[in-house]
């Protein structure tokens, strides 16, 4: 599985998980690696986010 295909299945799988908070434990998540000073782990967490608010903006309707 490549980073980007790893980063949309975080992003699905939080938003089945935790629905309109699927943004907010992402941000907790990245806060904790930042704060750690994990910079990958950071990184990957923000892409995240950013996925999760893309998926959110213009959702797929394929059922």
């Amino acid at each position: 599985m490549n980073d980007q295909d790893l980063i949309k299945s975080l992003a699905n799988t939080l938003i089945s998980q935790y629905g309109d908070d699927a943004e907010a434990v992402a941000m907790l998540r990245a806060a904790e690696h930042a704060a750690d000073l994990n910079k990958d782990e950071w990184i990957k967490w923000e892409k995240v986010i950013n996925q999760i608010h893309v998926m959110n903006e213009s959702p797929n309707l394929d059922g």
